[in-house]
C-alpha cells in the first residue's frame, strides 16, 4: 500500500525546500564538509593504494620453538608461593 502525502505535508515540504534554496550559500561550506566526510567514510584512503607487486622471495616461515624455562640463580625458599600464579 502506498502512502500519499496530505496537502499540509506537501506545503511544509515545499516551504522547507524554498528556505534551503534561499539560504544555500550560507549552508554551502557545512554541506561540502559533511559530504567530504561521508565520501571518506565510504571510500577510505587505504582503498586508494594500488596493490604492490612482490619484489622478491618472501621470508621462509619460522618454526615455532617449544616453551623453555630458564632456571634462575635467585635463592628461593621451597615453601614460598609463586608471585603470579
Amino acid at each position: 500500500m502506498r502512502r500519499r502525502f496530505s496537502p499540509v505535508e506537501i506545503a511544509i515540504g515545499v516551504l522547507i525546500a524554498i528556505g534551503l534554496l534561499v539560504n544555500l550559500p550560507s549552508f554551502f561550506i557545512p554541506i561540502l564538509v559533511l559530504g567530504l566526510i561521508f565520501l571518506l567514510y565510504k571510500f577510505p584512503p587505504s582503498r586508494w593504494k594500488k596493490p604492490s607487486i612482490g619484489r622478491g622471495p618472501s621470508k621462509p616461515k619460522r618454526k615455532n620453538a617449544k616453551f623453555r624455562v630458564i632456571n634462575g640463580t635467585k635463592d628461593s625458599e621451597p615453601d614460598d608461593f609463586p608471585k603470579y600464579h
